[in-house]
């Protein structure tokens, strides 16, 4: 169940239930990338291992999943969650763990091999978009009054903790044309995308890879001065976009949601007594601003053994295969 930072309402119906009534999540995009990893299933939750004994994650035989739902890349993003600058917390207990139980060498080696994914930033987008908005109910005046709490003005301050923590290998999903999800349609006099969310999403995605590549470039010559063996030490940034307007060719129904009320079925979530389509596989989107299991199907073939058209400098699949 999750909770969006733009709305209220709590969803009870989503599609993993529909499609996997065992528990068997195939639905969101960091899923589905892990099965093409080899995995068997995603990496299981941080709190959900943390306390175990004989914990394989704090021997660095078992990855984890940070993620809480509805933070972003502001710890004052989203209530009843863990945000951002926690979960780095909860990494580094995992780091120091590993380091106590193996060495603090082979701690170092196991982390810089290690994939780190980093998606998040929609939720900041949709929290600001909705502090600002205006009585014109499109809330294309919101860049106006963009201030100090824009997150498209943020910089991913906890990559450099991660870094100094062992991560040499992230892989960043870009935020997608939100603007053009259900719920902003839903909400635009003549049900068009809400191009200030799209201009928000574009300049945080700017904002993250400047920030990324400048933090690459200063480690590389911070390293060359040090006289270090570059290609064990190096920090690679991938960055990828699930590319929605590449994989509206694959659908028939691109603008309204499989699940939902309203205009373009993006008033509310998908609750028990929402209208739901027939053939959700034809679906972009699931509810008002969450994609069907199809398309993240499509955007995870994409971003795993695409072109440079939907992933760069590299696709995923090289990034995972590079054991530098």
């Amino acid at each position: 169940m999750t909770k969006s930072t733009a709305h209220t309402t709590w969803s009870t119906v989503d599609e993993v239930a529909l499609i996997f009534p065992l528990g068997f999540s195939g639905l969101h995009l960091r899923y589905i990338l892990a099965l093409h990893m080899g995995f068997r299933r995603s990496p299981p939750p941080f709190l959900a291992v943390a306390n175990k004994t004989g914990n394989q994650l704090f021997r660095g035989l078992q990855g984890a999943n940070f993620a809480s739902a509805g933070s972003g890349i502001l710890d004052t993003t989203g209530s009843s969650i863990i945000p951002m600058g926690m979960q780095v917390e909860q990494f580094a207990t995992v780091q120091r763990n590993i380091s106590a139980h193996i060495s603090k060498e082979a701690a170092d080696s196991v982390l810089s091999r290690s994939l780190f994914l980093i998606s998040t930033g929609g939720n900041d987008i949709f929290a600001f978009f909705s502090r600002k908005q205006h009585t014109d109910g499109s809330g294309e005046a919101a860049v106006q009054t963009a201030g100090i709490d824009n997150p498209a003005k943020a910089r991913p301050p906890n990559v450099q903790a991660l870094y100094d923590l062992g991560a040499r290998k992230f892989a960043v999903i870009d935020v997608p044309p939100i603007g053009c999800c259900p719920y902003p349609r839903s909400l635009h006099p003549l049900g068009a995308c809400i191009d200030v969310l799209n201009e928000l999403a574009r300049e945080l995605n700017k904002g993250v890879k400047d920030a990324m590549h400048g933090h690459v470039q200063r480690e590389l010559h911070r390293l060359q001065a040090l006289d270090r063996e570059l290609p064990r030490r190096r920090a690679e940034h991938h960055e990828a976009s699930p590319a929605t307007r590449y994989l509206n060719i694959r659908f028939k129904e691109v603008t309204t949601a499989c699940c939902g009320s309203g205009r373009f079925n993006g008033g509310s979530g998908c609750t028990p007594n929402a209208t739901m389509c027939d053939k959700r596989h034809e679906y972009l989107f699931w509810d008002l601003l969450h994609p069907t299991h199809a398309t993240s199907k499509l955007a995870a073939v994409a971003i795993y053994n695409g072109s440079l058209r939907f992933a760069a400098p590299i696709n995923f699949r090289q990034l995972v295969e590079d054991q530098h």
